[in-house]
């Protein structure tokens, strides 16, 4: 089909060792809860490791941000900042066991990050390009079950496509390198160990308009 895989690195490292660091304020949360000792700093121990965990899920999703149109993540993501507002509005209230409401938040804000990375690792899908000139366009007959956003060369996305039967999404984007055009393909939702069945998404650039 003309479609060239690219080689695509997840590279998660620095984002476990964020995650891995958010532990620590929560640890030391306990420890304040357990012994009643620094309780005024029992709030910035919440939001240092909800930081710590927002800045490991920027760094996964920013490198694939077709990611943020999973499903799954986009959830957990909306979700998560709606922890992060009831954080903040249970702070500056007269709630009793405040502490307590707050630690509860803060865990299931950690698991809703923790499980947006895990879903990211086993669907981060694949890559693939494909060569295209300025005066070649898109059409409904060669893409005649996507969503067309731009019918000529752009650097944004171009075309969107979620396909519910094997639950991945994909788009069509512009790319120039070297002065020379191409089409990136980004899919997710699949294992990218994984080939994927590219005529699962229809795509024919050698139809006639």
């Amino acid at each position: 089909m003309g479609w060239r895989r690219i080689e695509f690195k997840p590279a998660l490292s620095p984002a476990l060792f964020l995650c891995s660091w958010s532990f620590i304020p929560i640890a030391i949360s306990i420890l304040m809860l357990c012994f009643d000792k620094y309780s005024e700093y029992i709030f910035h121990a919440f939001v240092s490791a909800i930081l710590l965990q927002s800045m490991s899920l920027y760094l996964v999703t920013s490198k694939r941000k077709i990611s943020l149109q999973y499903d799954s993540i986009r959830n957990r993501v909306l979700f998560g900042i709606v922890i992060i507002i009831l954080l903040i509005v249970v702070q500056f209230s007269q709630i009793k066991f405040l502490p307590i409401i707050q630690f509860g938040l803060t865990i299931v804000f950690s698991y809703c990050t923790l499980s947006s990375i895990q879903i990211y690792a086993n669907n981060i899908g694949s890559s693939y390009e494909h060569p295209w000139s300025a005066q070649e366009k898109l059409s409904e007959q060669k893409l005649p079950i996507w969503n067309i956003q731009s019918y000529i060369f752009s650097n944004h996305v171009m075309a969107t496509k979620k396909s519910t039967e094997i639950e991945s999404i994909a788009w069509i984007s512009g790319q120039m390198e070297n002065e020379q055009l191409k089409l990136v393909l980004d899919v997710f939702g699949h294992n990218p160990k994984d080939e994927f069945d590219l005529s699962s998404l229809q795509i024919d650039l050698q139809s006639n308009d």
